[in-house]
């Protein structure tokens, strides 16, 4: 079987956010089972930073650009010049045959998406040329593909450029990462799509009057998946729909595939990250030396020693609205008082960094805040937190509630999409199963009583905490079952028995 996997972001070469892992693991190990994978990535300044060694001969790639999309940016001297040429330039990764689309004027900048909270204005242009010119070179070259996989807006016009421009017969599934971004523009940007305008209508791609990509790829993919089956479900209604819940309802069947971890990566017997490696057979004194470890980063050595028998409560976060830590913000100093010490790694919205900011200096020797993500540090944040802290209002799958759970940190959760799929919440009877501790209304009192019992065990009943410790150390989270779930549906879209 051969696989077109289409994403915006892909470690290590170019990375936001949690996607990039994803599509890296998707690739990786669908090569791992026998898939032949060709993986295309905008060569963005990430990328070429790198000075990575290529692998093959640099091809090149002319296009026109209509004069309606020139008259848009029509204040960008030579834009048209600037977006004829492209350098395709492969690349060979774990297995995964890797096309970089090289075009300075779109994709050398900065950053990737937009700066200073302000997405880049040709963002359509940007992603309708990498879908656009990624199709075009394969065509030309003759190069055939089984399955097209998209990944969320960046890569949705990509069952429309298959399908109405070059016909290929691939089939083509749409994966979902969170639909909360979906990639919305002026209808006035229409022509920079490259799109027959027919398609901008309630059927296709308009939206509200404007422009909305993931739409599109929606109405026109062959099969649409989301990263777990509480998700899958949770958009479908209006609550989680963000207005596109009608077309997702009548698309049919919304599949749902958890996204897995890396144990390559992650993985307390073997990180290089972490103070003290350790296994779920030997993981309290470990544990022990990574929390000791954790103190004295975010706390300093003096002040940290009496902080090691009291509960630290981690959050290794995108600090964002969806991340619902404006409820946590709210109980932070009835915690301190019961004794919970907190730390914070992440960077996002900066209202919420500067909340956070401010409750440090509040409870300074309780409260500990970096404004960064750093990977050492994160893996060293679920190694030695006790409890990790994700009140999410909606959580496509998430991450780190199992990255939490593979190094022994008891995850304390909203019961939402992948959270609530991956966890089994402590109930007082289920002591041989249970995993973490989860919630169910987006309230913070709810939340204080959740966290509040769980400290209560950390204090009171170390075999119960011990039981969670060992159940969430011993569960399978790998990405080969993840694997053999998208191999499945591939071969349901070609109608290969299996």
């Amino acid at each position: 079987m051969n696989v077109l996997f289409m994403s915006s972001e892909f470690f290590p070469f170019a990375k936001t956010g949690g996607l990039a892992d994803v599509s890296e693991a998707i690739a990786v190990n669908l090569v791992k089972k026998g898939i032949n994978v060709t993986a295309c990535l905008p060569y963005y300044n990430q990328v070429q930073k790198q000075n990575l060694r290529m692998t093959g001969k640099i091809l090149k790639m002319e296009i026109e650009i209509s004069r309606e999309c020139v008259k848009i940016f029509e204040d960008k001297k030579n834009i048209a010049k600037e977006l004829k040429f492209f350098d395709i330039i492969p690349y060979k990764y774990k297995g995964v045959n890797i096309y970089f689309l090289k075009n300075d004027y779109l994709f050398n900048r900065e950053f990737i998406y937009g700066f200073a909270g302000k997405d880049y204005e040709d963002n359509l242009l940007r992603f309708s040329l990498f879908c656009h010119v990624s199709l075009a070179f394969f065509k030309d070259n003759n190069i055939k593909f089984d399955i097209i996989h998209a990944n969320d807006w960046q890569t949705s016009l990509i069952p429309i450029f298959s399908k109405f421009k070059f016909k290929f017969p691939s089939k083509i599934l749409l994966t979902i990462h969170n639909l909360g971004y979906q990639g919305i523009f002026p209808k006035e940007q229409f022509p920079c799509t490259g799109i027959n305008s027919i398609l901008f209508n309630p059927e296709g791609m308009e939206y509200f009057d404007k422009i909305n990509l993931l739409k599109g790829g929606i109405e026109f993919s062959d099969t649409v998946n989301t990263v777990s089956k509480k998700y899958s479900a949770e958009i479908q209604t209006e609550e989680f729909g963000f207005g596109l819940s009608g077309v997702l309802k009548n698309k049919g069947n919304i599949y749902g595939i958890l996204n897995g971890i890396d144990y390559d990566e992650w993985n307390p017997e073997t990180d290089k990250y972490i103070n003290k490696n350790y296994s779920a057979e030997n993981f309290k004194t470990g544990k022990k030396s990574c929390k000791r470890d954790l103190l004295n980063l975010f706390f300093g050595k003096e002040k940290s020693k009496p902080l090691l028998d009291r509960p630290l409560l981690g959050v290794v976060s995108r600090l964002e609205d969806q991340k619902g830590l404006d409820i946590f913000i709210k109980i932070i100093g009835r915690l301190v008082e019961k004794g919970c010490i907190i730390a914070v790694l992440g960077e996002g919205e900066r209202e919420i960094e500067g909340e956070f900011k401010k409750i440090a200096e509040t409870y300074p020797g309780n409260v500990s805040v970096k404004i960064i993500y750093d990977n050492p540090t994160a893996h060293k944040m679920e190694a030695g937190s006790d409890f990790l802290i994700m009140p999410s209002k909606y959580e496509p799958c998430g991450q780190s509630q199992m990255y939490g759970m593979k190094y022994g940190t008891i995850p304390i959760v909203r019961a939402t999409g992948g959270l609530d799929d991956t966890i089994i919440s402590y109930d007082g009877s289920n002591i041989n199963i249970a995993t973490g501790f989860k919630f169910y209304k987006f309230d913070a009192s709810e939340l204080e009583k959740t966290i509040l019992n769980a400290v209560d065990i950390y204090y009171n009943d170390k075999k119960t905490l011990r039981n969670i410790i060992a159940n969430a150390m011993n569960l399978n989270l790998s990405w080969d079952k993840r694997i053999g779930d998208y191999i499945s549906l591939y071969n349901d879209m070609l109608n290969i028995k299996h």
